[in-house]
């Protein structure tokens, strides 16, 4: 990917090495929802170093176009899953191909659709990917005009929901829903709209095509992407497994960081135990990439 920055200074995308593994653990590349940043995974990453599986990974993670504070012109482009193939391409070219990919919500239904759509990962297999918190209904009569006018106001509460998540209890909640309107006037028509189509493309993403292990991770308590729309990804993959996360919603690597670091460990200890996924390498020392 070109690493030109915009003509104001911002780039589209930023790769930040996070953990290095001492072994032979898989590289992990994690990616944050819409309007959002990499730093919902510190939770997570506060507890690599004290978790058996998880402190064997290299671990990086990405800000994205779609981040909060990134550029405002990301959503001009009209198929927005090929900003992950860049990110992939890029984290390959500077350390190294990525073996897991774990990616929440808005992110994550873009992963899907890319490994659903061929040459997804510029000829590098994946050895498995971790899809957190999707958006996903199967069927085409799923959808209809109460979804679309409810939709917005499903959007508002994700924004609110993560606000709420991410401030804990250093925020007032009654400032929570402006915040969160704000959020969605920065994220504008045009990333609504990519987010609405892409979620209207769901029932035809060809799921029975994906081989690689796939783990899909739902708080149980998640009303904005219900946990049955989790189970009905999982079940229309070959190797998909559901794992529901209790006492939590749409942000489950927050809210319940010790269990979902255990579901991901469980999912990385089992796909490097997959002879090929994963292997020695030389460690990069690159620290950060901005």
């Amino acid at each position: 990917m070109s690493p030109a920055s915009l003509p104001h200074g911002i780039r589209h995308v930023l790769l930040r090495q996070r953990t290095i593994s001492a072994g032979t653990g898989p590289r992990v590349l994690l990616l944050h929802g819409m309007a959002d940043s990499s730093t919902v995974w510190e939770r997570l990453l506060a507890l690599v170093p004290h978790h058996a599986d998880l402190r064997r990974a290299e671990i990086h993670t990405a800000e994205l176009p779609w981040r909060g504070t990134g550029p405002p012109d990301w959503a001009h482009r009209p198929d927005c899953a090929s900003w992950l193939a860049e990110t992939l391409e890029e984290l390959a070219a500077t350390v190294g191909p990525a073996d897991v990919v774990v990616a929440h919500s808005f992110s994550a239904m873009l992963l899907l659709d890319l490994v659903c759509g061929a040459a997804a990962t510029s000829g590098h297999r994946l050895g498995g990917m971790v899809l957190v918190s999707p958006f996903f209904r199967p069927r085409p009569a799923d959808f209809d005009w109460g979804t679309m006018t409810g939709l917005p106001e499903q959007f508002i509460r994700t924004m609110e929901e993560g606000i709420r998540v991410a401030a804990g209890p250093r925020s007032k909640p009654e400032l929570h829903r402006a915040l969160a309107e704000r959020l969605c006037e920065v994220i504008g028509p045009y990333g609504w709209s990519r987010f609405f189509e892409l979620y209207l493309r769901t029932p035809w993403l060809r799921t029975t095509d994906v081989r690689m292990p796939v783990l899909v991770v739902s708080g149980a308590a998640d009303r904005i992407a219900p946990t049955r729309e989790a189970h009905d990804l999982a079940a229309r993959m070959p190797a998909g497994a559901l794992h529901p996360i209790e006492e939590s919603g749409h942000f489950p690597m927050a809210e319940q960081p010790a269990r979902f670091a255990d579901a991901l460990g469980d999912f990385l200890r089992r796909i490097t135990a997959v002879p090929g996924t994963t292997g020695e390498r030389p460690r990069s020392t690159l620290v950060e990439r901005i």
